[in-house]
């Protein structure tokens, strides 16, 4: 097996694990255990673009639970077809795009090598919240909570990605 995937596949990793992401970003204070509530959950659709050569987009639904050191998120098309599944902790992440597993030491690692470019997850989760986080080299360009919109962009990177979330309310 190459560490190369297929541009397609690439695209759907991509979306992935910038979904995971930005589901991961928020984390709540340090705990002697770390617990699930209702408040780490989310689910809607979820678009990512990434300005590469050639260009990709990818448009899904999610459902996310967890917080940024442990989660799981999965994406499905809009028939309700699992496209992927990512699941981390602090110890290891895991890809799973249909019959193919992929394994990675961190989600950090899981996204480098899904997108080509690291995502600001502590920031993605505190938007997740509602709460306008600033991260370097990201611009947060919408965030309403009533209509559970969200839109960010990287700045200064390459290759350029903006992920658009619209969230289900609770």
């Amino acid at each position: 097996m190459t560490g190369l995937l297929h541009p397609a596949r690439r695209l759907f990793a991509v979306s992935l694990v910038l979904i995971c992401l930005l589901l991961a970003a928020c984390s709540t204070p340090a705990k002697r255990q770390e617990i699930v509530t209702p408040n780490d959950v989310w689910e809607g659709r979820l678009s990512v673009q990434v300005a590469g050569d050639p260009p990709q987009r990818i448009s899904a639904d999610f459902f996310l639970e967890g917080t940024a050191r442990r989660a799981s998120m999965t994406l499905n098309s809009p028939l309700g077809t699992r496209l992927a599944r990512m699941q981390w902790n602090d110890a290891s992440a895991v890809l799973e795009v249909g019959d193919e597993k992929r394994s990675f030491e961190s989600v950090d690692a899981m996204i480098k090598s899904s997108l080509g470019s690291a995502l600001p997850m502590q920031a993605f989760f505190a938007w997740l919240h509602g709460r306008p986080e600033s991260a370097p080299g990201w611009e947060l360009q919408t965030l309403d909570r009533l209509q559970g919109r969200i839109r960010a962009r990287s700045v200064d990177r390459t290759p350029a990605v903006q992920i658009d979330l619209v969230l289900e309310p609770r």
